[in-house]
């Protein structure tokens, strides 16, 4: 059954249709929140504040989007108020982005290439470095497979924007990452 029906046959009242599309998107909802928190917890919490969220705003939903969109806009805004109010956790992140950068690059043992685990942490850093906006466009197009419309229905922004913020993003990325390929 596709997300309209279901969203219909809820407002409805019909309640298991909201536990259907909970199933349906329970994975890429904690996975997308993951990869925007970098901590398990707090993506549970979000994940579940955003689902709360939804069934209590299902009901007034028109439709002028996806759900899919929609329910990742609650995700996003969800994810926005948690770094509002948790300006400690970033001061942290900014300490650890800080000893990154002092550091600097580290060479590979002996001339041997990264292993595929080290560059896959290579990379999570250097996402987790881009500005947010372009960080949650990447992470929305790359991570959940959304398209331009629906991540500009997600973020609230135009389709033009999401252009804008994933080349940017990517060329940041490319320049971040040449020194590893």
């Amino acid at each position: 059954m596709v997300d309209a029906e279901l969203v219909l046959k809820f407002q409805g009242g019909e309640e298991s249709a909201f536990e259907t599309l909970v199933r349906k998107y329970m994975r890429d909802a904690y996975t997308f929140c993951l990869r925007l928190t970098r901590d398990a917890e707090e993506a549970e919490e979000i994940s579940q504040m955003g689902f709360v969220s939804a069934y209590r705003a299902l009901r007034g939903f028109r439709g002028e989007s996806t759900f899919k969109s929609w329910l990742y806009r609650i995700f996003i805004n969800h994810y926005r108020d948690h770094l509002r109010r948790v300006k400690r956790a970033e001061a942290r992140l900014d300490v650890v982005r800080d000893e990154a950068v002092r550091r600097g690059p580290q060479p590979a043992a002996e001339g041997a290439e990264l292993q595929a685990a080290e560059m896959e942490e290579v990379v999570k850093a250097k996402v987790e470095k881009l500005p947010t906006r372009q960080r949650e466009v990447l992470v929305l197009h790359l991570y959940q497979g959304l398209g331009y419309t629906e991540i500009a229905a997600a973020l609230g922004c135009t389709y033009d924007d999401v252009k804008v913020n994933l080349s940017l993003a990517r060329k940041r990325l490319k320049d971040d990452l040449k020194e590893y390929l």
